[in-house]
């Protein structure tokens, strides 16, 4: 039976990252490679960056060993977010529940850490 080992939140102000003169480069700082190559257009890429740092963090933060948000990525399944880690025994041993949401100018996520 899975259980819960862990629950983060995270909050992070859009206009932070749409204020970021190479956006780019911030990006490089948290997201994977395969991430990096599904950055949206420049006019949504500050909601884009504020929501991903914010479910990165919320992870980060739930997960019950040390976590690098360069150990897993965010992948898009029927429009929700799902947690891909990039060790095979952390996919085994783990289920990660995310949520996140955004608006003009706040991002917001949950994740939810369990035991398969």
């Amino acid at each position: 039976m899975a259980s819960i080992v862990g629950v983060g939140v995270d909050i992070v102000e859009v206009s932070n990252l749409q204020k970021a003169r190479f956006k780019r480069r911030v990006a490089e700082y948290f997201l994977t490679g395969k991430e990096l190559k599904q950055l949206p257009h420049e006019s949504r890429i500050g909601e884009h960056l504020a929501s991903r740092f914010a479910l990165k963090e919320a992870v980060i933060k739930a997960f019950p060993e040390p976590l690098s948000p360069f150990d897993f990525s965010i992948e898009k399944r029927k429009k929700r977010p799902s947690i891909v880690f990039a060790d095979k025994k952390r996919n085994e041993t783990y289920i990660v529940l995310a949520s996140l949401t955004h608006t003009a100018s706040i991002a917001a996520a949950v994740a939810i850490v369990q035991t398969r």
